[in-house]
């Protein structure tokens, strides 16, 4: 069997320190990531203001991020297969830390949307290779805990960003906001070469003149008994990847079915996350009380997240998803329903991000254990690539229903469908083990 004593032992023996403290650093790259992500969300009314520039020209400088982190998910991602881990990384790590320097320095829409096109494109890599290393680095019983955990570092830093942006808008101006992404991006990056190591399958799948040493070195750190040689497979394997798994029917399957179900989802997903600000504003109420209820989103998102991880365990991850993406598309749908008050607002925002945001953590964790442990980087970076265009077409989407003169209920309704066929598809997900 395929390296099936070194690997039974790993990933049935508890965790070791090393083990979780690499679990944490890629939790807190996810982290990063959020407050990159949302940093530019945060900035806009100052650059706005600043500037004198209309919402088609923010609007693009808004949909380059997202493109940037498409092209990484799908291009550079695939490259953590073939070069390995950290090989790819540590350098993607690097130029979202470049690209916030630049968009602290931008003169204007088209340099600040370079600026975030560059820095989206290491996001997607980034995104794409922390979910398999979460897994790669956890034993069997924490792996589907460790991967949800990582996706809710995620809004635990768009939380700490808007707390962050909270204090240092109004003193220096959004040029600071970026400027402290950069020097968290420089710290994460000297961590990350100190302490995060190739997970071990990835150094078999590579093998060279010092597979042995290193695959040991690895081992060590986990508290494991050394490899007298190399496992047979190891030294025969080629440079796999999801691309070339695609030319096989049953990958082929696996992986434009789980593509659909991401792409259904995110359509659900950030129509709300991107609308519920303006809805509340809509409504009658200040900018400062909807930004309250998107934090609140977010707060449920980590309790979700949480929760979720927790019960995956006892009565399987798959299911636990599937509830709540039918509970996040129940709770979107609500959201155009529920009276216009700010205490409910919130409740029913709080509600939202435990279903909506929860699910998608959990969903990564699905998505990692739909491809063998040599092609996850690639099979997650091509699935999320593509979903990203589903996160690029929902806010275009509502708008366009929003102009024709559909209300916040109608179209609620409408975009929660996508999320409610995502939770009927994925119960036919067949999860790997490995």
């Amino acid at each position: 069997m395929y390296h099936q004593s070194y690997r039974e032992r790993l990933l049935a023996s508890p965790m070791s320190r090393f083990q979780i403290t690499a679990v944490a650093m890629v939790i807190a790259l996810c982290a990063l990531d959020g407050f990159d992500v949302f940093a530019i969300t945060f900035a806009i009314p100052e650059i706005e203001r600043e500037w004198r520039v209309g919402k088609t020209e923010l609007g693009m400088v808004l949909s380059a991020g997202l493109l940037g982190m498409a092209i990484g998910s799908l291009f550079i991602a695939p490259l953590a297969d073939l070069w390995g881990r950290r090989r790819v990384l540590i350098p993607s790590l690097a130029v979202v830390t470049a690209g916030t320097a630049w968009s602290s320095m931008a003169s204007g829409p088209l340099d600040l949307g370079l600026s975030r096109l560059t820095t989206g494109i290491g996001i997607g890599a980034m995104i794409a290779i922390i979910n398999p290393l979460a897994a790669e680095y956890s034993n069997a019983r924490r792996r589907d805990l460790c991967v949800t955990l990582l996706n809710l570092g995620f809004p635990a830093g768009a939380i700490a960003g808007g707390m962050i942006a909270a204090w240092i808008l109004p003193q220096f101006g959004w040029r600071a906001l970026f400027v402290w992404a950069t020097v968290l991006g420089a710290v994460m990056l000297l961590l990350s070469i100190r302490w995060l190591v190739e997970p071990i399958a990835s150094v078999l799948a590579r093998p060279s003149e010092n597979t042995l040493e290193r695959a040991n070195a690895y081992l060590a750190l986990c508290n494991q008994p050394p490899l007298a040689a190399l496992p047979e497979r190891a030294a025969k394997d080629k440079e796999p990847s999801a691309l070339s798994l695609l030319r096989r029917p049953d990958m082929a399957v696996v992986t434009l079915y789980v593509m659909t179900i991401y792409f259904l989802y995110v359509v659900s997903l950030f129509y709300i996350q991107s609308w519920i600000p303006s809805m509340v504003v809509g409504a009658g109420f200040d900018p400062s009380q909807a930004a309250r209820v998107s934090v609140w989103m977010n707060i449920g998102g980590i309790l979700g997240g949480l929760t979720l991880g927790m019960l995956s365990e006892r009565i399987g991850l798959k299911y636990c998803v599937a509830l709540a993406f039918a509970g996040g598309a129940l709770t979107i749908g609500a959201f155009g329903l529920v009276p216009v008050q700010i205490g409910i607002f919130m409740a029913t925002g709080a509600l939202l991000g435990f279903f909506t945001i929860g699910g998608m953590a959990g969903l990564y964790a699905v998505v990692s254990r739909s491809f063998p442990a040599e092609a996850r980087a690639s099979g997650t970076g091509l699935v999320i690539g593509i979903g990203r265009l589903g996160s690029a077409i929902a806010p275009t989407v509502a708008g366009l229903l929003f102009a024709l003169g559909f209300g916040r209920s109608s179209v609620s309704i409408v975009m929660a469908v996508p999320a409610l066929i995502a939770a009927s598809m994925l119960l036919r997900v067949k999860m790997r083990k490995d």
